[in-house]
């Protein structure tokens, strides 16, 4: 039944990826994935510190947002394979600068995912 809930979301996640790759226009600079993993960085700590932990939320539902739909939203294979087409093109300075950022904003929005997480479980209290 687990598989199930995973299956369902991820349809959902996947299909909202796609969606947001056709919104953002081609560029040099990987754009749509970036935007997504920080989202769903900012997702995944703010779904693991309030749906997760709480009493009054199925264990399947929590495991079909968190690895269902957040999974298959963001992506860590296309992740790389951007950057390894960023050096093969010898854009350097272009793939550095996404490899960091991406590892900087995405523990700042996993930071703030769970700072609003602590926020949301206090005002439900």
């Amino acid at each position: 039944m687990d598989e199930l809930f995973i299956i369902i979301f991820a349809m959902i996640g996947g299909t909202m990826r796609y969606g947001i790759d056709q919104l953002i226009p081609n560029s040099p600079l990987p754009i749509a994935t970036f935007s997504i993993n920080l989202v769903g960085c900012f997702l995944l700590a703010l779904l693991n510190t309030t749906l997760v932990v709480s009493e009054r939320v199925p264990a399947r539902l929590s495991l079909g947002l968190g690895t269902g739909l957040i999974g298959a939203f963001t992506t860590f294979s296309s992740f790389t394979l951007e950057i390894l087409n960023l050096l093969m093109g010898h854009d350097w300075l272009i793939a550095g600068l996404y490899t960091l950022g991406s590892l900087v904003f995405g523990l700042a929005g996993s930071y703030l995912g769970v700072q609003a997480g602590h926020k949301l479980k206090k005002v439900s209290e």
